[in-house]
């Protein structure tokens, strides 16, 4: 990286790390904002400043504006990146400093629009991820895009792994992202027609609903909750339960079984549950309250063979 651009970070996840430890290294950070409720974030941060002597804000809800401006007058920060910043940059300061905010979505815009795209990517299967840098407007994910850069997602990544694939990315792209912005590259306008906006995932995204999802839909759901929401919500006998990992069964023959039921509960053939379409799931891991366990283990709780599990009620 070459020249004399200083960034400026708000961040709020851990996706953000290694961009930050990247750009310290080179000199180009010359400060950090993290939301005062993100325990993990402010630590992290802390001890980058405290080894760097790079100003951190603790920045609140009802003040973050006003912070904001005194971060950039104390920093002199000649862009500001935002890294799953969970607030929106007000028209006040976007006027007061034009063409210096961008934000890094972890996800591919225009498609994958919204608050948590690696959820909806999981869950819907894609293919593709990766992060797409682009210009902070008025408009939440709607600004012209300085970089986009792809990455595969594997068949049986979860949100936690995705997220941090989607971390060294970040980091990696650095060089060509202070390329474009250092030649004052304008971007390139999203395409409306291929949006799509996904809101942040709710109580009845996360669970399981048996009666109308596959055994593939089932899973994907499954490691797209895992690790943040330790997995996905079922029910059993008023019993909340939350699976964290399952393996899609082939071979199995019991047409008139209903969604939902326990065809196999055994050491040798583990938890073995029908989905919708003939298709059938193998719980292998699952949370409760009382900790993580096995799926078949589950029999010490009274769990038997021909039981139903029912859809988490919100």
């Amino acid at each position: 990286m070459t020249g004399t651009l200083k960034i400026a970070v708000l961040c709020n996840n851990r996706m953000a790390f290694p961009a930050l430890q990247a750009l310290q290294s080179v000199g180009r950070l010359c400060a950090l904002g993290v939301p005062d409720n993100n325990a993990e974030v402010i630590e992290f941060c802390s001890m980058l400043s405290k080894q760097s002597g790079i100003p951190l804000f603790i920045v609140t809800r009802e003040s973050y504006t006003d912070q904001i401006k005194d971060m950039m007058n104390i920093s002199a920060a000649g862009t500001v990146f935002t890294m799953t910043f969970p607030w929106k940059i007000s028209s006040e300061i976007l006027a007061l400093y034009p063409g210096k905010f961008y934000n890094f979505h972890y996800g591919l815009l225009p498609e994958m629009r919204g608050a948590d795209p690696v959820f909806e990517t999981i869950r819907s299967r894609s293919v593709q991820s990766g992060i797409t840098v682009h210009v902070i407007d008025r408009n939440i994910d709607k600004g012209a895009i300085i970089l986009k850069k792809n990455i595969p997602v594997a068949s049986d990544m979860t949100h936690g792994a995705l997220c941090t694939h989607l971390s060294w990315l970040g980091a990696n792209l650095l060089n060509e992202l202070l390329s474009l912005l250092q030649r004052n590259f304008p971007g390139t306008e999203q395409n409306e027609e291929k949006a799509r906006y996904y809101p942040k995932p709710g109580a009845s995204d996360v669970c399981i609903s048996w009666e109308k999802q596959d055994a593939e839909a089932i899973e994907a759901l499954i490691r797209a909750c895992n690790p943040w929401n330790k997995g996905a919500y079922t029910q059993w006998n008023g019993w909340n339960l939350r699976v964290l990992e399952a393996t899609s069964v082939q071979n199995i023959d019991h047409d008139k079984a209903l969604p939902g039921t326990v065809l196999y509960l055994d050491d040798e053939n583990g938890l073995v549950v029908k989905c919708n379409h003939n298709s059938y799931l193998r719980l292998n891991i699952i949370y409760t309250e009382e900790g993580f366990m096995s799926g078949h283990k589950l029999s010490a709780f009274g769990l038997r063979k021909g039981e139903k599990f029912s859809q988490f009620i919100t």
